[in-house]
């Protein structure tokens, strides 16, 4: 009877299996630690033979021969691989057959698949005989560098060896450029879309520094910090009036209420926002304390109306006044001066990033006077105003504020 000799998978299968059944209750994190570096290093090299029999197999035409369209959607549909890594695979392996330097480190282990998959890129956009000039000095970059250097060092590559070449990419980056903004029927609105590198840096940079927490108390997740910094550089944007007028007007929210809804009585009609629909009166009360406002009364009969007055669907004269601040630019000036920014204990956001808020609202007959104003970022606007945070300013001039449960109450000095 003929011996039979075990393939290196079946010693492979074996090797994984030995380790799953392995206890790990035991190790130490040193020994943790040193067994995840073993295993990635395998890992590795496990990819640099799946990209080697890949590049065979596609060569070969072995996917047409298993009845696929093509090698990509043939690993997509048999090995669970995305079109993008199925892509990368097969490039990787049709460069790398040309880069000895650089699969025989991949092979070895020394250099990881990140790291590889760059080189490769590289080598597929600029060319193979342009990389090789280089590949000793990639390869042992690849192996002693994390990814985010070795991108860095890949993409100088590009820009001296192929600059051209790198300006056109950046075209074709440039080109695909695209952001939507819908609104769903529940009323959020989704944001999509692809920017070019520069773009992407413009506005990560500008939204890094809006995303710092505000103080202590801020436990906003840092997606949610970062979706706050984008609304606020649309809101300080709009507060500008520095963007072009549309149909004559300054670009801006319209808040549609009656001074029922501020005031909160019973049986008020929703305050509307436009491109929103019906909102909270406590949201209202919110932006209606610091915003322009414009009041319109109506009137039952039409004698001796202006020429210039509108009247409602029922008739009645609608009398519409001038547009003013609920809080007008000397009291804000002398509440900068004074607040010098968010006033709500351990918060740092300066006087550009705040509402002028009203301790007592005017809707409710608040003045609008120092004494009963503070300044607030947004975040603690809405804390105030839909959460319920209490906020006092006290006869010495600190604020202090006291959670909706009841907490001991936090104070901000002057």
């Amino acid at each position: 009877m003929l011996a039979t000799v075990e393939s290196g998978i079946e010693h492979l299968t074996q090797a994984v299996n030995g380790l799953a059944v392995e206890s790990i209750d035991n190790l130490t994190g040193h020994a943790l630690g040193d067994d995840l570096v073993a295993i990635r290093r395998q890992i590795d090299r496990l990819e640099a033979e799946f990209v080697r029999r890949v590049h065979r197999f596609d060569r070969d035409n072995g996917a047409l021969a298993e009845g696929a369209a093509s090698t990509v959607s043939w690993l997509r549909g048999t090995c669970g691989l995305t079109s993008s890594a199925a892509t990368d695979r097969v490039r990787m392996g049709r460069m790398l057959n040309e880069l000895p330097m650089t699969m025989e480190s991949f092979r070895e282990g020394r250099a990881p698949f990140t790291n590889v998959s760059l080189i490769a890129r590289l080598a597929d956009d600029i060319g193979v005989e342009p990389t090789r000039t280089v590949e000793r000095t990639l390869v042992d970059a690849a192996e002693k560098v994390d990814a985010g250097r070795m991108w860095y060092l890949t993409s100088y590559t590009r820009q001296r060896l192929d600059a051209d070449g790198a300006l056109d990419r950046d075209n074709r980056d440039h080109e695909r450029r695209w952001f939507a903004c819908d609104q769903t029927f529940g009323g959020v609105f989704i944001l999509r879309g692809e920017l070019d590198a520069e773009g992407g840096a413009i506005v990560k940079t500008a939204l890094d520094a809006l995303t710092p927490p505000t103080g202590p108390d801020d436990l906003r997740k840092t997606s949610q910090r970062r979706a706050d910094a984008l609304v606020e550089l649309a809101a300080r944007q709009l507060k500008s009036g520095n963007l072009p007028e549309t149909h004559g007007q300054r670009p801006h929210l319209t808040l549609t209420t009656t001074l029922e809804t501020l005031r909160r009585d019973d049986g008020a009609q929703p305050a509307e926002l436009a491109k929103v629909g019906p909102i909270h009166a406590e949201a209202a009360r919110r932006i209606a304390c610091d915003a322009v406002r414009t009041i319109a009364t109506a009137a039952a009969s039409t004698d001796a109306a202006p020429a210039d007055a509108a009247t409602t669907a029922n008739g009645a004269v609608l009398s519409v006044g001038r547009a003013s601040r609920t809080i007008p630019a000397p009291i804000r000036t002398a509440l900068v001066r004074r607040d010098k920014g968010c006033r709500f204990p351990g918060c740092d956001r300066p006087p550009e990033w705040t509402d002028g808020h009203h301790i007592k609202h005017w809707a409710d007959g608040g003045e609008t006077s120092l004494r009963n104003l503070v300044l607030l970022c947004r975040r603690h606007h809405r804390m105030v105003h839909e959460r319920g945070w209490v906020l006092r300013l006290e006869p010495d001039g600190s604020v202090a504020v006291e959670e909706p449960r009841g907490r001991p109450a936090l104070v901000r000095r002057l």
